[in-house]
């Protein structure tokens, strides 16, 4: 077999966590194109500008990056973690997606982590990470751990552990089945945890209330759905104003008006905006100013991710 289509099949291979025929990637050629259409024709104008690296994450540790979001406490630096197959850490990177530091979460699972999210409560602010991954879509639970944000001792890529008494681990079960989903964010307006899932043509939109403390198993009610697919990153800024949906190819946006739901605000279409897409791209998060968006993908072929910045124009 000829090498670039041994190195094509390979990373489609990976992309999707299994062995593909040349039947199946033919669907998956067709899936693609699906992604293309239906990231047409969407209402509104561009809010932010084309894409600018702020840098190479070179650190082979972060070398499926899944999903990424603003630190509050260290201004202007991201939290980022691996994929499934990694360890229970998160990733301190700076403005240039150079590591500062990384912190383990005492005895946490790590199934599949896919997206993380932040929470401020009482002055306080928490990182929420989503194991929600499910390619097969046969989890009857997931879970969500929340743990107030680490605070860094060194600019040096230190590396700490966080007691498990300090993390809140959260089971959660869909209303209608299990699915497969990697994104998630934290409204502090009406303070509901949302989910979207994934691989439908027409992705659900998921929402359950998020309690202080852990209770009993929390039902993602199913509440809409998105005329998209394949999604795989989502991000709400700080003050709840603006959302970003993003999959493989196109980036969705969505600026909520006063008093409108997240409910009401996904039933409007969406102002698609500028992406280029990206190896594995299954991040993005605003900038914690408001300046902009930053997206990130995986580690793939050899290739080391970017850290791209879109500025609000």
């Amino acid at each position: 077999m000829h090498k670039d289509k041994k190195m094509f099949l390979r990373g489609i291979n990976l992309y999707f966590g299994t062995v593909l025929t040349g039947k199946k990637i033919t669907l998956v050629i067709g899936f693609f194109l699906m992604c293309t259409l239906y990231g047409l024709g969407q209402e509104g104008g561009t809010v932010f500008g084309l894409p600018q690296a702020h840098g190479n994450v070179d650190n082979p540790e972060i070398n499926e990056a899944s999903g990424l979001v603003a630190s509050v406490a260290h201004r202007g630096w991201f939290w980022t973690h691996n994929d499934s197959g990694d360890g229970p850490r998160v990733f301190l990177i700076d403005d240039s997606a150079q590591l500062r530091a990384t912190f383990r979460l005492e005895g946490v699972p790590a199934y599949d982590w896919e997206d993380i999210a932040m929470m401020e409560r009482d002055g306080n602010s928490y990182l929420l990470i989503g194991d929600i991954g499910d390619n097969r879509s046969e989890r009857p639970y997931v879970h969500l751990h929340v743990l107030k944000e680490p605070i860094a001792a060194t600019p040096q890529a230190a590396m700490e552990t966080l007691p498990r008494e300090q993390i809140q681990s959260f089971v959660m079960r869909y209303e209608d089945g299990p699915r497969d989903a990697e994104s998630l964010f934290f409204d502090a307006l009406d303070s509901r945890l949302y989910v979207i899932s994934k691989r439908e043509l027409e992705v659900g939109i998921y929402a359950t209330p998020l309690p202080e403390s852990v209770t009993d198993t929390l039902t993602l009610h199913k509440i809409g759905t998105l005329p998209h697919v394949f999604i795989t990153s989502a991000a709400i800024s700080l003050d709840g104003s603006e959302v970003l949906v993003k999959n493989l190819l196109h980036v969705f946006y969505w600026k909520r008006e006063p008093g409108e739901s997240i409910q009401e605000m996904f039933r409007r279409p969406a102002m698609q905006q500028p992406y280029q897409p990206e190896p594995q791209g299954e991040a993005i998060a605003f900038a914690a100013d408001g300046s902009g968006y930053y997206t990130l993908g995986e580690a793939i072929l050899g290739i080391r991710p970017v850290l791209y910045f879109y500025r609000r124009l």
